[in-house]
């Protein structure tokens, strides 16, 4: 199989992962870079025969799946496997695959989590695992439109809902992704990374409005040498100065590789009391586990000139990088004079007052150097989203 192959999670509802794929795939076609989805849930259902003429009558087939024999379905997504496996080697090189698959759905109060990964590791060989996720409190309000409820009845079986099931449902595709990422290493003997990717991300210039991140999707599912980085800086305090300098930074590292960003999915503004608890012991998890632990180099920017504020979420985030063994880069402009910052807290080379001093560094000193190569395709994102889209 020569196609760049890319599995990508996530719940079936409530994502809208479907309308982000298709972003994606126009995004790219302006890059000339060609993506080909696949959706492994339509190849089962055309295998049966059935046609569905519109989104509310896939869903109840996909029910009716859910339904059905476990054996049944499990040789059915089998099958579709193995029929896209053969569609993905009629592909020309140059273009790459993405194959849709959720890892779990929750049926009748009980998570279903699929046990995938050996077809999928020998079917389909794939380079790398994304699980796409958004706020919960996002998907919460587009589960409660009229086609929201639908699917929550006729797939789910459930007519209540609430955050704590949908964290439940995200934590669910993650935790199997990585079983299907370390699966698919073991068996294929080559390195197969999962990262979990927000479908929004703060826009360019305006921080405030979020835009689909078709930027970061289209390199993760075309660019086999993709260096990763987790932005790290203040959410809680930063000013309108800060915030400016934290996104021209964060688009500055979009430049250089796949960039996981906090701001992508803030927590929500009015959280009820039996949520608010869940809801920050989820946003460490996902923050310190599933985004630093994953990712190559952590860069925390933390551009107050005047009596920086303490920010425990990005000294957790750095501690954490330290202990996963991640590279790491702090700029603080000042109070960086504490003995216990440069050369503790990071490499003492890696300490730096401003932005520049450190691109600088990545690109010059750093061994191997990295280089803006992305730099284009930011470029096409920035124009893509003043036009309007995403």
């Amino acid at each position: 199989m020569n196609s760049f192959v890319c599995i990508v999670t996530g719940p079936i509802v409530g994502l809208q992962s479907t309308w982000f794929l298709d972003e994606t795939v126009r995004f790219a076609a302006t890059l000339n870079r060609k993506i080909k989805v696949f959706n492994v849930l339509d190849e089962v259902i055309e295998a049966t025969g059935a046609e569905a003429a519109n989104a509310y009558e896939k869903a109840a087939m996909v029910g009716e799946l859910l339904d059905g024999y476990q054996y049944q379905f499990d040789c059915m997504r089998e099958k579709a496997y193995q029929a896209i496996a053969r569609k993905i080697d009629r592909l020309p090189r140059t273009v790459s695959a993405v194959v849709r698959i959720p890892a779990s759905i929750e049926w009748r109060g009980v998570n279903l989590e699929f046990k995938d990964h050996r077809v999928i590791a020998e079917t389909l060989c794939p380079d790398r695992i994304v699980t796409l996720i958004d706020a919960e409190n996002k998907i919460f309000d587009r589960l409660r439109t009229d086609y929201g409820q639908h699917v929550l009845r006729v797939i789910a079986q459930r007519s209540e809902l609430n955050l704590s099931v949908i964290l439940r449902w995200l934590g669910s595709e993650v935790s199997r992704s990585e079983d299907w990422a370390e699966w698919c290493s073991h068996i294929t003997g080559k390195r197969v990374r999962h990262y979990v990717l927000g479908i929004m991300a703060p826009g360019f210039p305006d921080r405030t409005v979020l835009r689909r991140d078709v930027e970061n999707m289209t390199k993760a599912v075309t660019e086999r040498n993709l260096p990763s980085f987790y932005a790290s800086y203040s959410m809680t305090v930063a000013g309108p100065t800060e915030r400016k300098e934290i996104n021209n930074a964060i688009w500055g590292l979009r430049k250089y590789g796949l960039v996981i960003d906090p701001g992508s999915i803030e927590i929500g503004n009015h959280l009820e009391g039996q949520d608010e608890g869940v809801v920050f012991a989820y946003t460490v998890c996902r923050d310190l586990r599933w985004d630093v632990r994953k990712v190559d180099v952590v860069a925390a920017f933390h551009p107050y000139r005047s009596r920086p504020p303490l920010s425990t979420g990005m000294m957790d985030e750095i501690g954490h990088a330290r202990a996963f063994r991640k590279e790491r880069y702090l700029v603080l402009p000042t109070g960086g004079g504490s003995p216990f910052t440069g050369g503790n807290y990071v490499p003492k080379n890696h300490l730096f007052t401003d932005t520049d001093s450190f691109f600088g560094f990545i690109e010059k000193k750093r061994r191997p150097p990295l280089k803006p190569v992305f730099a284009d395709t930011v470029a096409a994102f920035v124009k893509w989203t003043s036009k309007g889209r995403g």
